[in-house]
């Protein structure tokens, strides 16, 4: 399949964009401002390990592989939700991360099956989930 333009790919698809000179398998994500989208990538493997997971501003323009044939499957976890961890609340599952370099905050979530970016989860109770990336 033929490379798109990040803008033209839905936030929440798996693709595999150049990352570091690695072909590396990716979520799309956005974030919405004030009258514009920002784009991201979160990588998912190869990952050196989870709890640096980040996400990686991505300009629009910027080509990007989607990806068939993956998908998440997940399991309960005990403990206290770290960078890399899954929380599952009543409005779906969400993945915790550090926050781009450019953001005030320090940490943000993104929700796994809408690619939608959030500053901050309210205080509803959640289930810490694990994680395993499958290929289908």
């Amino acid at each position: 399949m033929d490379t798109l333009p990040a803008w033209q790919v839905p936030a929440g698809r798996f693709v595999f964009a150049e990352l570091d000179g690695i072909r590396t398998l990716c979520l799309k994500a956005e974030r919405q401002g004030k009258d514009h989208v920002n784009h991201f990538l979160v990588a998912l493997e190869p990952l050196a390990q989870r709890d640096t997971m980040g996400l990686t501003y991505l300009d629009p323009e910027q080509g990007l592989f989607p990806a068939d044939g993956f998908s998440l499957s997940f399991s309960p976890a005990s403990g206290e939700a770290q960078v890399g961890d899954v929380l599952e609340t009543e409005a779906g599952l969400w993945l915790k991360l550090r926050d781009a370099a450019s953001s005030q905050r320090l940490y943000c979530f993104v929700n796994l099956a809408e690619g939608r970016i959030k500053p901050r989860l309210e205080r509803h109770r959640h289930q810490k989930m694990e994680w395993m990336l499958q290929r289908i």
